[in-house]
């Protein structure tokens, strides 16, 4: 995007701000609905600093701007924000300050900071009214003007519904929503509204498509003792949507009365959490009513798998193995014969080797397939046909999943493609290491996610490095490829990461090292928690791997492996080729052998 662009748009913005007496613009990337991925009717922050990732807010004073985004995104966010006159500001980073600091140093007595209460949630809205107040400043929650600068803008998709059979859920919606009212009762509430949309598609066993990557629809919901409503675009519904809700007391309404049918509520218990629904709605019904936060009971609920969604997830990663090893056996055929390979063509392949299983119906979120310099970006996304693979080139980063009836799968996987060095083997060993450490970990009831994390860093902590991401995220079923409300990292101050891992949770353990400017290493597995062994001493649990794609051989520093991690990836490798081998050709299955089975001999 033009730079030049972006500057006249945030000095637009200021223009607004001067004439409303707004000191201070907070902007944040998201929906309404508090969603990492959005459709792009809301990428309103998008359209004012450029910057396309899945996290960050956009600070605007009269003469400064400050765009916060954490360490997946700096290398991104620095090309893209180079001459807009936005500052990067590094989040996590020492001396960085967080975005409440950098308001409370910019606020003074009779301050004005504006925003969008639709789009920040009600535990971060009160957070920075008691910023404002403490410098007597105020908070100008419905500040929707620089909106209007926002054109052409998308308008709200409207994709068709469809039901997700209890073959694939192992579940009822009537039966969820029981128990959902169990918990409303339990907490005193009569009354339970839900703005999140993977809660709401999975409490409905309903998925849609208004979101790329996402099999989400744009909807609220609020759930009453006896019925619910569905507020949804009627363009959305199909016959046999309708008369599904019908049995299940679910009426629905336009998806724009949502906010107006909120407000008509009066004398309710309303169970809702404050950091998954917006402000706007609080102001809407807080006074009338009386308001319980607390985790939506689904939250929890739809982490932990049914004994049918386990299965099916198994069946998912053979799917999605096998299309990865009809990938990878043509891919490497096209680099034999000195073909012009761009990161672009490696990405549609492996699409088209993974439509060819009736279960699949989208990718996961936007493959990341880098080469070069360019796998240092921890979220790089290739614009056209991405880079050229060069003969120099090292490795070949692809982080990709898909979204299948049985399941979703997030799987990474770094290749070898060209000539490494002693330092190439020796990071990838590392983070293979560290992979293992996770997959391989037995842990004691009541662990959670930042007790794990450090069996995967140590490997290069004792080195002074590190990886600025999260070792692992929970993963839905059909939802988002990033699920709550656990995941696996060190920082304690995350709520996510002091979440208890249960069996029946899915999350993903993926390590890795980026080298800026020069190459990225990241190894990643789907783990399903399963129970170990009962003891005197409790109950203790252990990871599946569901993942079946091999490691790569020629980037293995073996010398760096101890018996059991070599005795680990032996037999991961065996288990794939027992797995795969009934769906792979003679040729196939004797180039795997050679490649990945008799280099471990």
């Amino acid at each position: 995007m033009d730079h030049n662009e972006i500057r006249m748009r945030i000095d637009a913005i200021r223009h607004i701000m001067a004439t409303r007496n707004v000191h201070i613009y907070l902007c944040t990337v998201g929906d309404h609905h508090g969603s990492e991925y959005v459709c792009d009717h809301f990428k309103v922050l998008r359209f004012f600093s450029g910057f396309s990732g899945s996290r960050a807010t956009l600070v605007v004073t009269h003469s400064e701007a400050f765009l916060f985004t954490d360490g997946r995104y700096f290398l991104e966010a620095e090309e893209v924000l180079c001459g807009t006159g936005i500052t990067l500001m590094r989040e996590g980073v020492k001396d960085v300050p967080t975005v409440n600091e950098l308001i409370a140093d910019k606020l003074q007595a009779g301050s004005v900071l504006a925003l969008d209460s639709r789009f920040f949630s009600i535990k971060t809205v009160k957070e920075l009214i008691e910023t404002c107040a403490v410098h007597e400043a105020r908070l100008l929650s419905r500040f929707t003007a620089p909106e209007d600068l926002f054109v052409p803008r998308d308008t709200l998709p409207e994709k068709k519904l469809y039901i997700l059979s209890e073959k694939y859920s192992g579940r009822s919606a009537a039966d969820k929503l029981e128990s959902i009212r169990a918990s409303m009762k339990e907490s005193g509430c009569d009354t339970h509204i839900i703005s999140s949309l993977t809660d709401i598609a999975y409490i409905l066993n309903l998925r849609g498509s208004d979101i790329e990557f996402n099999p989400l629809f744009l909807s609220y919901l609020i759930i009453n003792m006896n019925d619910a409503v569905l507020f949804v675009s009627a363009r959305s519904i199909t016959p046999e949507v309708k008369e599904y809700l019908s049995e299940l007391n679910v009426t629905t309404k336009a998806y724009e009365s949502f906010y107006g049918s909120a407000e008509e509520l009066s004398s309710r218990n309303i169970l809702l959490d404050e950091s998954r629904v917006n402000y706007a709605l609080f102001e809407a019904i807080g006074l009338k009513n009386e308001i319980f936060s607390k985790t939506n009971p689904s939250t929890l609920m739809k982490s932990v798998k049914t004994e049918t969604e386990q299965n099916n997830l198994r069946k998912a990663n053979l799917i999605d193995a096998v299309a990865f090893i009809r990938f990878m056996f043509e891919f490497e055929k096209k680099l034999e014969s000195g073909a012009r390979i761009c990161e672009n063509d490696c990405a549609e392949l492996l699409i088209e080797k993974r439509r060819m299983s009736e279960q699949y119906i989208c990718e996961s979120f936007a493959p990341i397939v880098a080469s070069g310099s360019n796998a240092a970006i921890v979220h790089y996304e290739h614009t056209g046909n991405g880079r050229t693979l060069e003969p120099s080139d090292a490795f070949l980063l692809m982080d990709t999943g898909g979204h299948y009836l049985l399941g979703t799968t997030d799987v990474t996987r770094t290749v070898v493609i060209g000539p490494v060095s002693d330092e190439h083997k020796r990071m990838y060993t590392r983070v293979l290491k560290a992979n293992i450490a996770i997959s391989e970990a037995v842990f004691k009831k009541g662990t959670t996610g930042s007790g794990l994390d450090i069996l995967a860093r140590r490997e290069l902590w004792k080195d002074g490095l590190d990886y600025r991401h999260g070792t692992g995220h929970g993963i839905g079923y059909l939802l988002s490829v990033h699920e709550g409300p656990f995941s696996l990292s060190y920082n304690t101050r995350i709520p996510s990461n002091l979440v208890p891992l249960e069996p029946g949770m899915l999350l993903s353990d993926e390590p890795g090292y980026y080298e800026d400017g020069a190459y990225g290493i990241r190894t990643e597995n789907d783990l399903l928690v399963v129970p170990f062994k009962e003891t005197a001493y409790g109950e203790f649990y252990a990871f599946e791997v569901l993942t079946l794609i091999p490691f790569d051989p020629k980037a293995i520093s073996f010398e760096m492996l101890d018996r059991d991690e070599l005795s680990c990836i032996r037999k991961y490798h065996n288990r794939i080729l027992d797995r795969l081998s009934p769906y792979m050709s003679d040729e196939e299955s004797a180039w795997f052998i050679a490649r990945f089975i008799s280099p471990l001999a």
